[in-house]
């Protein structure tokens, strides 16, 4: 079996997925965020590790979590000095300081807003960003509750936070126990500042209202966290089986172009783009050349040395072919030991020259086992141009200058000329 169909088996036969690694995407939160690797992808893989999987899939990921940092962003901003309508109805003699204090957050917040916006730290630490917004958040309505006495309506904007967090931030759930954190350690910093603010029973009500905020978030987070990678785990899944599957058809269009033996343009490919020159040809009024030659003696050859001396001095001669041309001009092994040049723009005499050079240089290769000068090729040139260049004619015109040629073989045929073996 040949190398090119065994590399084809080997990845038609492979269970697993093209494995890759991309560009860094925000940062998580996990002790993994350095790490680089095609590790195996699971549901519990990371939104790094999902987002490196795939191409573009990373830069969606930071923009996915930007916009949702943006959001939160924008109803914190707003929506916390909007809260001084519920100030004065409930503490109207605070509303002021109260007042004060939220515009006072607002201007870290808006900053934090900017970088989420415009700066590269907004790509590389989006979830840092959001989470230091819900975090002044919580701060400000910590310092504001023992001053309320526990009132309900403060209890309830301080579990809206942790909602948020739970429900929006594209992050690992660590963020939402970051805000539960920030939230119970500002609280009791706060209530340690204000002591005797709030009763027994207003201690135990906050921690009620935060508690279950605070189970109701994570939990919500940990779901949404996971319902999210297994979307993104299949969706990496569905982008690497259609890779495998360019792979695959890219390999199959090569292999269907493609001599397995030689690395040359097979039969099939000669006959396209011969077509398509001697199209050019005509429509343009310029000329194409072909040269078609075969090894002398091959039969004698591979009688000699087996198939796979025959094999391997094919592969020399091709070898020798494709260093020669030029760039643009096609090799193709036709079948058995007829190879072939194609020469878009090449007049007779470029051919004839070409076929020359490959005639003396054949004589110098020497695959193992081979006597020197074991190896003679036999060619026949043809060359047409304008309104006379089709494929029949030019390929029959050469064919017959080949013939000619193998009369007396090491010899280059030509129209006007002798075909005989010239002195080296």
């Amino acid at each position: 079996m040949t190398a090119p169909f065994r590399r084809l088996l080997a990845v038609l036969r492979r269970s697993d997925v093209l494995s890759g690694t991309g560009p860094p995407i925000p940062d998580d939160g996990g002790p993994d965020d350095d790490r680089r690797g095609p590790a195996p992808l699971t549901s519990r893989s990371t939104l790094r590790e999902l987002g490196a999987a795939v191409p573009g899939m990373a830069e969606e990921l930071v923009n996915r979590a930007r916009a949702a940092g943006l959001l939160v962003g924008w109803v914190a901003v707003i929506a916390v000095p909007a809260w001084t309508v519920v100030d004065r109805i409930a503490v109207p003699h605070l509303a002021a300081t109260f007042l004060a204090v939220r515009l006072l957050g607002d201007v870290p917040m808006l900053l934090a807003m900017w970088a989420l916006w415009r700066l590269p730290l907004g790509r590389r630490r989006p979830e840092a960003l959001t989470f230091l917004i819900l975090a002044i958040v919580q701060v400000e309505i910590a310092w504001m509750i023992p001053q309320t006495q526990g009132d309900p309506y403060f209890l309830l904007g301080f579990t809206l936070a942790v909602y948020g967090s739970g429900c929006i931030l594209v992050s690992r759930p660590g963020w939402t126990g970051a805000v539960v954190g920030v939230s119970w350690g500002a609280l009791g910093i706060s209530v340690l500042l204000h002591p005797g603010r709030l009763a027994a029973e207003d201690v135990v009500a906050v921690s009620v209202y935060l508690g279950t905020a605070s189970i109701i978030g994570v939990l919500a987070h940990l779901r949404r966290y996971a319902l999210n990678n297994r979307e993104l785990l299949t969706r990496v899944r569905l982008e690497r089986e259609q890779q495998r599957t360019g792979i695959l058809l890219t390999q199959l269009e090569r292999l269907s172009h493609e001599d397995p033996l030689t690395g040359l343009a097979n039969r099939r490919r000669w006959d396209a783009e011969l077509v398509s020159a001697c199209t050019e040809a005509r429509q343009r009024n310029t000329v194409v050349g072909v040269v078609l030659l075969d090894i002398d003696h091959f039969k004698r050859i591979n009688d000699r040395h087996g198939h796979p001396g025959g094999d391997e001095a094919l592969r020399q001669v091709a070898g020798l072919l494709s260093r020669r041309v030029r760039a643009g001009d096609l090799v193709a092994r036709l079948g058995g030991d007829e190879l072939a040049v194609l020469m878009p723009g090449a007049d007779l005499d470029r051919a004839v020259e070409l076929a020359e050079r490959l005639r003396c240089e054949a004589v110098d290769l020497v695959p193992p086992g081979f006597d020197a000068g074991e190896i003679n090729l036999s060619l026949g040139v043809a060359s047409a141009g304008g309104a006379e260049a089709y494929p029949l004619e030019l390929m029959s015109r050469a064919d017959q200058q080949l013939y000619c040629a193998k009369i007396t073989r090491n010899a280059v045929g030509a129209p006007r000329r002798d075909a005989i073996p010239l002195p080296r």
